[in-house]
């Protein structure tokens, strides 16, 4: 029993340094949106100059898709703003970054 409780307080421990050090987050595009109103927030979101790194050429543009795109623009803004927006995106601990595509 008392190594038990020697494990349990062990985790505890660790679960509340892994808390205080802050997890790093990332908000990518939620599996629920429709390529509708992904297309329709990029559409929004490029007006504002958030989608330099997803033009052809630039290290996310591929693959070309909506929702590769949208996680790409919806996390910048969240690394900006600390907003992910329910209806679109959705909070991850898996960096979702790929290739020469580095999510921030």
């Amino acid at each position: 029993m008392a190594q038990l409780n020697v494990f349990l307080c062990f985790l505890v421990l660790l679960s509340f340094t892994s808390f205080c050090q802050g997890a790093k987050w990332w908000c990518v595009a939620d599996e629920w949106a429709t390529d509708v109103t992904l297309s329709a927030f990029l559409d929004r979101a490029c007006n504002r100059g958030y989608c330099i790194d997803i033009k052809p050429g630039k290290p996310c543009f591929l693959p070309p898709t909506i929702r590769s795109h949208a996680s790409y623009v919806l996390n910048l803004m969240y690394t900006r703003t600390s907003k992910c927006p329910p209806h679109l995106g959705i909070r991850v601990q898996n960096d979702p970054s790929y290739g020469r595509c580095k999510y921030r």
